[in-house]
């Protein structure tokens, strides 16, 4: 984290905001989410020097009650101004039960999981999504045509063990993982694009080079389920805010994020909440196998071991990302860590 703060800061960040942006960064990896992490720091470092990510500076607030406010980030870093958000939202929750914060025009959030266990610490919930009213990638059930983004929904769940740590997306693949296997030549590990005339298939070319679009969650069977929360996360991400499609153009990958924390002590008690969430997981974690499969694992299961694992022994990082970020470190004049 040392050296993604110092190298944002090279960048022109103010230290405690690169500080925050570098963590956020770091615990992606952490948590295995590698398309989303440390990937995404030479990309924030070219929109500082750029000024297409604005470096100073903070948010304004556009409306607000007792129990949501929105705020306008003006193109802010999107991990710096998420954190806020999420503290703010379970700020809020603490004492109205609820706090709800939808933010327009943070510059890229990265990797939603990342924020979870900021709220989860606290003994709250959190419900997060994210849109980018510029990006069409994500086709509607049913369509050949590109027109949503790809629609991250992730939430935080408090249990009397491990919290419950869910990262998903309305689309069957987020764009990181699918550009890197157009930039390795391989084949996605499931057929889920959709060519201009309606075939399926693996190959990420297809999207990058000839216009193919990503299908929604349930593909060419069930997409109306990802078509339908694609909608949702819209509505909440976009609408809410006054940041969606009808309003915007241009390239910017600028998003719209929707964060609702519940505190479950204004509900039945977070002890109750959370020993009802582990007996739950137990449950899920408990349940009978086919013979020869691995054990249930609850979402977070493999994150939190991964992450555990990280901190211990060192974090791994793929060639490809260590060569994205080491022009960078040399341009700036910051060392790049020795590997373990």
């Amino acid at each position: 984290m040392d050296f993604s703060a110092r190298l944002l800061e090279c960048a022109g960040l103010a230290p405690e905001c690169a500080e925050t942006v570098g963590s956020l960064f770091l615990e992606a990896d952490l948590l295995g989410y590698s398309t989303h992490g440390m990937q995404r720091l030479p990309t924030n470092v070219e929109w500082l020097l750029s000024g297409e990510t604005r470096r100073e500076g903070d948010h304004t607030v556009v409306s607000a009650s007792r129990s949501s406010e929105v705020w306008d980030a003006a193109f802010l870093p999107g991990p710096w101004i998420t954190a806020k958000a999420v503290d703010r939202a379970c700020d809020i929750a603490t004492t109205e039960g609820t706090g709800t914060l939808v933010v327009r025009r943070a510059q890229h959030i990265a990797c939603l999981a990342s924020y979870l266990e900021r709220a989860t610490r606290r003994g709250i919930m959190v419900m997060i999504t994210a849109s980018t009213p510029t990006e069409a990638v994500v086709v509607p059930h049913g369509g050949v045509s590109r027109v949503f983004s790809c629609n991250p929904i992730a939430a935080g769940i408090p249990t009397d063990r491990d919290p419950i740590l869910i990262d998903t997306t309305a689309a069957m693949s987020a764009l990181g993982p699918l550009n890197r296997s157009y930039r390795l030549g391989q084949t996605l590990p499931v057929p889920l694009i959709i060519s201009q005339d309606g075939r399926i298939t693996g190959d990420p070319a297809e999207f990058v080079e000839r216009g193919g679009g990503i299908l929604p969650i349930g593909g060419t069977e069930q997409g109306y389920k990802g078509f339908s929360l694609a909608l949702l996360t819209e509505a909440l991400s976009g609408a809410l805010g006054g940041f969606g499609r009808t309003s915007q153009s241009g390239d910017s990958e600028a998003n719209g994020v929707f964060v609702q924390a519940i505190d479950p002590a204004h509900f039945s008690g977070r002890a109750s909440f959370e020993r009802e969430m582990g007996r739950l997981a137990a449950l899920c974690r408990a349940s009978a196998v086919a013979p020869g499969h691995d054990p249930v694992r609850i979402p977070g299961d493999r994150s939190l071991a991964r992450k555990r694992d990280q901190l211990e022994n060192g974090v791994g990082l793929i060639d490809t990302i260590v060569d994205d970020i080491l022009p960078w470190a040399s341009k700036l004049g910051c060392r790049f860590p020795t590997p373990i």
